[in-house]
């Protein structure tokens, strides 16, 4: 191996490193709760643990499995638990990180692909999304896989490594088709990947090549088709069986729902697109960004200010390899790795469609994780021009000193900002942690703790709305069930260490001696309406405050004395 090459895989693994610092640090401490959605996710791992395998899950509106098969490995491995799942999405973080390394090299070099690495080894939107327990993590991971096996594809093609080249289109079709198995706004990647069939098309159509791509690259199409075809087939066979679960939830948010017209556009559809289209624009470079702290730092755009400048540059010259195609198609010249300029561009373009044509919760950090790839791999070129653009023109050895230690001083600064943002701002921030529901994991702790040392005691009662339940049915577990329609009963019910109150009618619960009730952050102010309700009825057993000094949890008892019943809606 040359001493280049040996320096760049060194560098390589300090980004890695440096990338797994950020998304594994302090994961058992934050985020230290499971947002309902995200303990959904555990409760369909419990089901492949249970030996239910299949490639799509109903819960939720229908979710892709595979996100599910790495929870449930977690599970197998470390237990039920919070940081459990947060650690799948942080591995897949990591692994994202070393893709973008490979995506970027083959289409533009070594330097491009360590920058486009580090600046995203950091990233405090991606670094969020990898802390947390969503299934959307994975489609990075999918786009820069695909990415990069079409371009080492393309390289061994040309550099006659047949052997080599087969291998690269297997794995390029099962990267492309695996995506499928990960979030809904991954099935853009069908019209991208249509998109560039078709720009080779219209290079085939000069008289002067007659399909030399066909030609060329007919055999690597066949065995990436195949490899893709056989990793798909299994959802195929599902979505044939269940055409309904295809669609999802788009129709409840999508710019054509007319109660989100209303909100966001005057009523119009063109002025719910253009909302929808300019609040996603602007995130990324200015502005709030997403407000949700599962998606971001809330305050702050999603790129830091040198990754949006970078990525700017990048676009526009992405733009201009796109005119050079067609300047290339029009001569009757060949495409291969200049095919990268418009398949970026389709990325871009693709991925935007399933955040502008939603209306709900934008701009929505979540549903814009598609764009990743494409805006880092176009920053770390950038990135790589100017550092290139510095040693050619800087002559002077003192000028190119200061320009190489001005561009070192900005990522350095790039990298604490993200860094500042994440582990200063959002996990010291009250909101954060009630954004993913801390006091429902401390509920869950207590709840399990109670039973372990007095089995024999009566259920507490436990005052939470359906949705929030499921944090807690998932970290008190005690079996694997199927998901539940219109709020139905729990087929595990009698297992249950807690008895469920609606909040309410939490006040009409009279406690037997003995008896416990437990209210949660969220239900606080039930908590004061049922102890006026209750008066001499019942005793504080214990409150508990989080560190921002907030009261997380409220525990009463019922006191020996006239007792008339309970009256509840138990174990909805």
């Amino acid at each position: 191996m040359e001493h280049r090459e040996k320096m760049t895989l060194m560098a390589l693994l300090l980004i890695v490193v440096l990338a797994a610092g950020f998304r594994l640090y302090d994961i058992q401490g934050y985020p230290g709760g499971l947002f309902p959605d995200e303990a959904a996710n555990g409760e369909d791992a419990l089901l492949v643990l249970d030996g239910d395998i299949r490639p799509f899950y109903p819960r939720g509106n229908g979710r892709e499995g595979l996100y599910f098969f790495l929870e449930a490995l977690s599970i197998k491995t470390f237990g039920i638990g919070v940081w459990q799942l947060h650690l799948v999405s942080a591995l897949i973080g990591v692994a994202t990180v070393a893709a973008m390394y490979f995506a970027t090299r083959p289409w533009f070099g070594r330097l491009a692909g360590l920058i486009a690495a580090l600046l995203l080894a950091t990233n405090h939107w991606h670094v969020t999304m990898s802390r947390t327990g969503f299934r959307a993590i994975l489609i990075p991971l999918a786009v820069a896989l695909f990415t990069a096996w079409v371009g080492y594809t393309i390289s061994a093609v040309k550099k006659k490594k047949t052997r080599a080249s087969y291998i690269y289109a297997a794995l390029a079709g099962a990267a492309l088709a695996g995506g499928f198995y990960t979030y809904i706004a991954y099935r853009v990647m069908i019209g991208v990947v249509l998109g560039i069939l078709f720009f080779m098309f219209l290079a085939g159509l000069h008289p002067k090549i007659g399909f030399p791509h066909g030609k060329r690259y007919w055999r690597q199409l066949v065995v990436g088709l195949l490899a893709g075809l056989i990793v798909l087939l299994p959802l195929i066979i599902f979505f044939a069986g269940d055409p309904a679960a295809f669609v999802g939830r788009a129709g409840q948010v999508s710019i054509f729902n007319k109660d989100l017209q209303l909100e966001f556009g005057g009523g119009a559809l063109a002025g719910t697109l253009l909302y929808s289209l300019r609040e996603t624009l602007y995130s990324f470079f200015g502005g709030t960004g997403d407000l949700n702290w599962r998606h971001n730092v809330a305050g702050f755009p999603l790129l830091n200010p040198l990754t949006g400048v970078l990525f700017l540059l990048g676009l526009s010259w992405a733009i201009n390899g796109v005119v050079l195609v067609f300047y290339k198609i029009v001569a009757g010249k060949e495409l291969h790795l200049g095919m990268i300029y418009p398949y970026l561009l389709l990325l871009i373009s693709g991925f935007l469609v399933p955040i502008i044509t939603t209306a709900e919760g934008i701009p929505h950090g979540l549903r814009s994780i598609g764009l990743i790839v494409p805006i880092f791999l176009l920053a770390g070129t950038a990135g790589a021009v100017a550092w290139r653009w510095v040693e050619k023109f800087l002559t002077p050895l003192k000028l190119r000193a200061v320009g190489i230690g001005v561009g070192i001083g900005l990522v350095v600064l790039a990298l604490a900002y993200d860094g500042t943002l994440y582990f200063v701002f959002a996990r010291n921030d009250s909101e954060a942690h009630y954004d993913y529901r801390t006091d429902l994991t401390d509920v869950s702790n207590y709840l399990n703790t109670y039973h372990r040392e007095q089995p024999a005691a009566p259920r507490p009662y436990l005052v939470l709305e359906g949705f929030s339940l499921q944090s807690v049915h998932f970290l008190t577990s005690v079996s694997a069930h199927e998901y539940l329609k219109d709020d139905g009963v729990h087929p595990d019910v009698d297992e249950h260490i807690w008895r469920v109150i609606d909040p309410g009618r939490s006040h009409l619960t009279k406690l037997q001696p003995g008896e416990l009730i437990i209210f949660t952050q969220s239900t606080m102010a039930d908590a004061d309406r049922y102890q006026r309700a209750q008066g001499d009825n019942i005793e504080l057993l214990e409150t508990r405050s989080n560190r921002f000094n907030q009261e997380i949890m409220r525990i009463y008892r019922g006191v020996p004395g006239e007792v008339l019943g309970s009256t509840s809606d138990l174990d909805a």
